[in-house]
């Protein structure tokens, strides 16, 4: 890591920089299918059950191939290349999206670019956590993981989406996106510098007369927390994919508004994760992991909860939507940092991409087809609904948390010695 270089452009920045531009144009694409569902349904003929099987299969192939590409990732092989080729993949897959001509063909197409942004966000995070300062470690987690989200897919994404599908066709918009796919597929190539591997690690502690043991998986994914996560992020990630899927529809065909106002509202989701993703993961430095995970849960219920029952308002819809997505604080926290900093600094990846396998192929996957066959039945509000209740019992997981924040837990080491010793702890 080239850490001598003085001022803004040190590797450390440029490192994050490109890996929040990959991740955030992965969920700019991966949410193009909601947020143009009101143009690509009915011409592809298709009904809100539909909607969420093609948003289903993408989450199955992400979950499978993200936790492969996790242990490879973990283990060997040029973590830089494999990113740098998921990105293209993906990309051209986006672009074949917009030639689909029903379901079937989407359903393929849309199995295939899951399988190819799958990795993106395990990989992503096995460059941040050893090539980070510590003191910044969990910021850039949040910021590519959030904010970079936010901004990119959350907040540009709608209005941009919806306004290319005005003027050039939903199709064409899709086509476009091949482009910024292409650039940063480059920049991955020329800015970031491969980690070490875990077989590196081990070789080298080795060398150095360490003894390495290599535990089972079972012991790896086997700590409180980690168990935890795995559990809540089936339904945080239940909450955050239908939200993001149904939300659109919900707002057009249920509360009146025109798509353009529609993509406002989607957009101040963008703003509110921008907001809240530095918020909650800087703040849980500080006063600790759980405590912040149960305050962003409870926003995210009220988020769902505001949508259905606020009046047809713009302002009122946009400022619940900012408020109320500080639900995404939950992400950075139950799916990467409280996990990884519970268990064995060697397996991040694949800490990260297990628990991502079961929360998109249960949560993501099982919840989109779920919600959106309550749709079709009883009504968009039922799916807005069941976000709402997921993330409700996220909040529960989160209540059995043992606190993972280094200063914290320095903190209350540091009082329980002065304690003992009969000094103040103020």
């Amino acid at each position: 890591m080239d850490g001598n270089t003085k001022g803004f452009w040190t590797y450390e920045n440029k490192m994050v920089l490109t890996l929040c531009l990959a991740f955030g144009f992965v969920m700019f694409d991966r949410f193009a299918l909601a947020n143009l569902s009101v143009y690509l349904l009915p011409d592809l003929k298709m009904n809100n059950a539909q909607l969420g099987w093609a948003t289903s299969v993408f989450a199955f192939s992400w979950a499978i191939v993200g936790l492969f590409g996790s242990w490879f990732a973990d283990s060997k092989g040029s973590r830089k290349a494999l990113l740098a080729w998921v990105v293209l993949i993906f990309s051209v897959c986006s672009l074949l999206t917009g030639t689909a001509t029903g379901f079937v063909m989407l359903l393929f197409i849309r199995l295939i670019m899951g399988a190819s942004e799958g990795p993106v966000m395990p990989i992503s995070q096995s460059f941040i956590i050893p090539q980070s300062t510590p003191s910044r470690r969990g910021l850039n987690m949040g910021l590519m993981q959030i904010v970079a989200v936010g901004l990119i897919s959350s907040t540009l994404g709608p209005i941009i989406q919806v306004a290319l599908a005005k003027t050039i066709g939903w199709r064409w918009t899709f086509v476009v996106t091949i482009v910024p796919g292409i650039l940063i597929s480059i920049m991955i190539a020329k800015v970031l510098i491969n980690p070490e591997t875990r077989e590196q690690a081990d070789r080298r502690a080795e060398a150095e007369g360490k003894v390495t043991q290599k535990p089972k998986l079972s012991e790896v994914l086997g700590k409180r927390n980690i168990i935890l996560s795995i559990i809540g992020t089936v339904f945080l990630l239940c909450w955050y994919i239908c939200m993001l899927t149904y939300t659109p529809g919900y707002l057009v065909n249920v509360k009146g508004l025109d798509p353009s106002y529609m993509s406002y509202v989607m957009g101040a989701f963008g703003v509110g994760a921008i907001f809240w993703g530095i918020v909650v993961p800087g703040l849980s430095d500080k006063v600790g992991r759980k405590p912040m995970v149960l305050i962003a849960a409870a926003l995210g219920v009220f988020a769902s909860i505001g949508i259905l029952y606020a009046p047809a308002n713009l302002f009122l819809l946009m400022l619940i939507a900012f408020v109320g997505w500080g639900g995404v604080g939950v992400c950075a926290l139950m799916q990467s940092t409280i996990p990884a900093e519970s268990g064995d600094p060697r397996f991040v990846a694949t800490i990260i991409g297990a628990n991502q396998l079961t929360g998109e192929l249960l949560g993501a996957s099982g919840g989109a087809v779920l919600l959106g066959m309550l749709a079709d039945k009883y009504g968009l509000h039922s799916a807005i609904w069941g976000c709402a209740i997921s993330m409700a019992v996220a909040f529960v997981v989160a209540l059995f948390y043992k606190e993972s924040a280094p200063m914290v837990l320095e903190r209350r080491a540091k009082a329980k010695m002065l304690q003992a010793t009969g000094q103040p702890t103020a």
